[in-house]
């Protein structure tokens, strides 16, 4: 079933209506198959107890395990990198690319994709922060990341409304996470040094528990000017000045009953180019203040029943955005920018264990409300969701796995204008797993998305916005691939394709107006892990197109970006009895020749290479000590993920990424 799913083309409406039919009957059909088959079989069985069957305890923050082919992160892992931003983290990820080096602009594409069509939470809150398309929309501060989850293509139903290309789930660590057993409190201080910045960056958790209680705390700051790239010529508007406050929570009740609160501030006020993503030729680079407050109160069971597995999660959160926008030619007045996204957002979930596997069903619901825009064009927007769903992660023999399920989304949008509209549709998902071998599984499955309206471009309302023949776009996506484990050596690789129809356009004076985006490629893993280390190789190739177009506006960046072809390596290397880490992550991009027939010429070649070594001395195990070397042979470049990089307006000039860049760190754990 997954190689006829795999074959299927969508190249036509017709085609991918027939296809979503075809997937949301199959994936109903067998739902009901395996609940009737089941019911059949539980009433041929003696009840003895009324009680249902305690499962083990379980983490009620995380997300279940991505499905393969997937990217799963752990803390050990992010940690590894010393991430300064979210960029560093998916360097050694072949699918998953972070674009633009300030952290305010950060935005994460996923087979070249960009984020706004996928779904994203953090701790099981989503996430809706588009204030403005020059601004990143998953602004993370790497110091506290638990884990991070993404499904590249096809997503669970559970993963939330808006998984047109995927998913990204974001966890971050708790006070008991930092406490030993035994132990009341403990957490760390951190500083580090920027050689090229010449600026600190400081990091200081405390976590506590007793009682059933624990309760976190954490604050970073940074700070610099701004950057060199390899020439040397210092890169305007780069300096780094992020703060972030994180406080949480949580009581577990001796039953298992676990609530948690927790409260995140970021905040970044710095002098920003007027389009924070890349810089322009006219203009000098102007103050910017960023702010985005996130609650989010869950509460979950981690000790479970087979029919008592809850997840409740009720999340707010406020950005706002100010800068000033310069404009061209000298003839207009700068525009003064203020954007301001709020969003309200819950979830409630119950998972049933089965002897087939999982069933979890729920629904989940946010209203957005966007106000702002440019002096003189200031409006608001609102848009709201009410989605149900069920997902079954089932073994349907001892070699065969599926995870299958659908959800149905009721949207309502309202515009500046007092605009109405309103769209239903539904969603559904098919993923298989076959073990050929003890060492070979194939995989592969599809799914298709309906996508809600969004919020426009909050902070540059278009002086003629209008609201006419407005549509909801609807995704495809396909994925197959072979994962090979035999000892030391471990592979995973896959074909995949992304078609996403009617994609809203949040940058068009035109809320109507729509966008085909598609991308397709292949993605490999191969890794080879010996006694104290391992050696792991990717390549990545990403075919992205707009309208059948190749990106090259900056407009079609903010739906995808023109990816191409990329190797990376990362060596690791631990020598326990002298308390030491050493490893290298290296990426390479290929020369990509897709611009030449829209800009004469092709996007250049790079290769960029980090070193580390860490020292943890045992006379003083409570010190580490990190030497880092960034971009090591001074390479000049812009990222091919830096926005402008292969645009046609001859204004945009895309950043170039930090030169040869040393930092120096120590902390204390205590």
């Amino acid at each position: 079933m997954a190689k006829s799913i795999m074959k299927q083309k969508p190249a036509t409406s017709a085609g991918r209506s027939k296809l979503h039919r075809t997937m949301l009957m199959s994936t109903v059909a067998v739902v009901t198959s395996m609940q009737v088959a089941m019911a059949q079989e539980a009433s041929t069985e003696v009840v003895t107890s009324d009680e249902d069957i305690v499962l083990e305890p379980i983490s009620i923050d995380g997300k279940e395990d991505v499905l393969t082919g997937g990217v799963q992160l752990t803390a050990e892992e992010i940690e590894r990198y010393d991430p300064q931003t979210l960029k560093d983290i998916f360097r050694q990820e072949p699918g998953v690319k972070v674009g633009s080096p300030n952290a305010v602009s950060q935005k994460i594409y996923v087979n070249g994709i960009e984020d706004t069509n996928l779904a994203v939470d953090i701790d099981g809150a989503r996430q809706a922060n588009k204030t403005y398309h020059h601004v990143g929309t998953t602004i993370v501060d790497p110091g506290m990341l638990k884990s991070i989850k993404v499904e590249t293509g096809v997503a669970p139903a559970d993963a939330g409304p808006g998984a047109m290309a995927g998913s990204i789930s974001v966890e971050t660590k708790d006070g008991r996470d930092l406490v030993e057993p035994g132990e009341l409190y403990a957490g760390f201080a951190k500083v580090t040094y920027n050689s090229n910045t010449r600026g600190f960056s400081e990091d200081l958790a405390v976590g506590m528990e007793a009682e059933g209680f624990d309760i976190l705390g954490y604050v970073t700051h940074e700070n610099g000017d701004d950057y060199h790239d390899g020439d040397g010529e210092i890169v305007e508007g780069t300096s780094p000045a992020a703060e972030n406050y994180l406080m949480k929570f949580g009581y577990t009740a001796n039953n298992g009953y676990r609530i948690k609160f927790s409260a995140n501030q970021f905040i970044d006020n710095a002098t920003r180019s007027g389009r924070p993503n890349f810089l322009v030729s006219f203009g000098d680079p102007a103050p910017t203040e960023y702010r985005r407050q996130n609650f989010t109160l869950s509460f979950g069971d981690e000790t479970p029943t087979t029919m008592w597995d809850p997840q409740v999660t009720l999340a707010y959160t406020d950005t706002e955005l100010r800068t000033t926008v310069p404009l061209p030619f000298g003839s207009f007045a700068p525009l003064d920018i203020h954007a301001d996204v709020r969003t309200v957002n819950g979830k409630v979930q119950n998972t049933f264990t089965t002897e087939y596997g999982k069933i979890t069903t729920g629904f989940d619901y946010y209203e957005d409300h966007g106000n702002g825009g440019r002096a003189g064009y200031r409006g608001t927007e609102t848009t709201d969701d009410l989605g149900i769903f069920v997902q079954g992660r089932m073994n349907i023999t001892e070699d065969l796995r599926s995870s299958l399920g659908a959800r149905y989304d009721w949207n309502d949008f309202e515009g500046a204008d007092g605009t109405k509209f309103d769209d239903k549709g539904y969603s559904a998902n098919l993923n298989l797993e076959y073990d050929l071998t003890n060492e070979v599984m194939f995989y592969g499955g599809g799914s298709t998305v309906f996508g809600a309206v969004p919020l426009s471009e909050v902070g540059f309302k278009q002086a003629s916005l209008t609201y006419n023949d407005m549509k909801t776009s609807r995704s495809y996506n396909t994925k197959m691939g072979m994962v090979y484990e035999a000892g030391s050596v471990s592979f995973d690789g896959n074909v995949y394709s992304t078609a996403i129809d009617d994609a809203n356009d949040i940058d068009d004076s035109n809320r109507g107006s729509v966008d085909n985006v598609t991308t397709n490629g292949f993605n490999l893993n191969l890794k080879y892990t010996y006694g104290d280390g391992f050696v792991r190789g990717g390549y990545s190739k990403a075919k992205v197109r707009v309208n059948s177009e190749v990106p090259t506006s900056t407009s079609s960046h903010y739906q995808g970006i023109l990816m191409g072809d990329s190797m990376n390596l990362e060596i690791h290397h631990d020598l326990p009895d002298w308390g030491v880490r050493i490893g290298t992550t290296n990426e390479y991009f290929f020369e990509n020749d897709d611009t030449e027939e829209a800009l004469g010429y092709a996007l250049e070649k790079y290769f960029v290479s980090n070193v580390y070594a860490e020292y943890n001395p045992e006379e003083i195990e409570d010190w580490t000590f990190r030497f880092d070397v960034r971009n090591l042979f001074d390479s000049v470049y812009a990222a091919r993920t830096n926005v402008g990089a292969d645009s046609t307006n001859s204004s945009v000039d895309p950043y170039n990424d930090p030169g040869r860049t040393v930092l120096l760190s120590a902390k204390l754990d205590f």
